[in-house]
């Protein structure tokens, strides 16, 4: 245990001091599950996330300099799924955002409890095919809740950027689904998801968004000890966020797309776990060709129960 500690804090160390870079138009939440330990036992555990942007803006009548601004998210959140039954898992995420963005040399922040997420999932399959093969596929939905930060009064009066707010302030829904296929110790694992915003009281509105991902994955076993290297893909798509939804009033400087390569690293010893992902763009599109993304990683640690 005292390994899988001192290994998650490297990881966590390395990641947090890179440098990194952000954007104008990025979402506040961002959940997908990805390969997932032992689908037949209740986990609990705690996820780090980072995303690094860099955005470019274009003068405004009057200007003549191009400004550029840098953005780091980051997110710190608490998960697990609980077995319910057989065939019913539930899984709830409670993040903690903090957010930084550098603009001409100014710092600003913004951090607190982001908004709870709840999924409920439906075993359709989960059987051995063959003594060598088995699969299984999980189908759901949930919902995420505005019980996140979002400062209303910053947003309207002091140049606030609501892509910054660790909350949202709004009701959104979620639909995905997860299936794993695998061949002896070597498999593949998809995963889909898609959510559907709604505005929130200051009729601002995120853009609906689509996450699938990709990973070829092989597990080594010794004894009680596994170890799962992967590789794969993700791609992500965003629309276009409202400024006014009721108005039809579109923010230009949002949406888009953006394809992934990743590489990750999966280690289970008895009832304990780590994890840990990186993610550079391959391809990207993001607020009209004025935003990159840098890379995005993720760390965790598990305890099955």
């Amino acid at each position: 245990m005292k390994r899988f500690i001192s290994l998650l804090t490297v990881i966590f160390y390395f990641i947090s001091s890179s440098n990194a870079c952000t954007v104008c138009g990025c979402s506040a939440s961002n959940q997908y599950l990805g390969i997932l330990p032992q689908s037949k036992t209740s986990f609990v555990g705690m996820q780090y996330q980072f995303r690094a942007f860099q955005s470019t803006h274009i003068p405004e009548a009057g200007e003549t300099i191009t400004n550029s601004s840098v953005e780091n998210y980051h997110t710190i959140q608490l998960w697990g799924r609980y077995n319910l039954s057989e065939r019913v898992q539930l899984f709830a995420f409670v993040p903690y955002i903090v957010n930084q963005r550098i603009e001409n040399g100014i710092v600003s922040n913004s951090n607190g409890f982001g908004d709870a997420t709840f999924l409920v999932n439906y075993r359709v399959l989960g059987a051995n095919c063959t003594s060598k093969w088995k699969h299984n596929l999980l189908a759901g939905g949930g919902m995420k809740l505005p019980t996140g930060t979002y400062d209303s009064y910053s947003i309207k009066y002091n140049e606030g950027l609501p892509n910054m707010q660790p909350g949202t302030l709004s009701y959104d829904f979620i639909l995905n689904t997860n299936y794993t296929l695998q061949h002896t110790n070597t498999g593949i694992n998809t995963d889909v998801s898609y959510v559907i915003t709604t505005a929130n009281p200051d009729k601002y509105k995120f853009g609906n968004r689509l996450n699938a991902g990709l990973l070829l994955f092989h597990t080594i076993g010794i004894k009680q000890f596994k170890l799962i290297p992967q590789l794969g893909t993700r791609f992500e798509f965003a629309g276009s966020d409202y400024d006014n939804y009721n108005m039809g009033i579109m923010n230009d400087m949002s949406g888009g797309n953006q394809l992934y390569a990743s590489v990750g690293m999966q280690a289970y010893y008895k009832k304990a776990g780590v994890q840990a992902s990186l993610y550079k763009p391959v391809s990207q599109h993001y607020a009209g060709g004025q935003v990159s993304n840098k890379y995005k990683a993720e760390i965790g640690i598990y305890f099955l129960f």
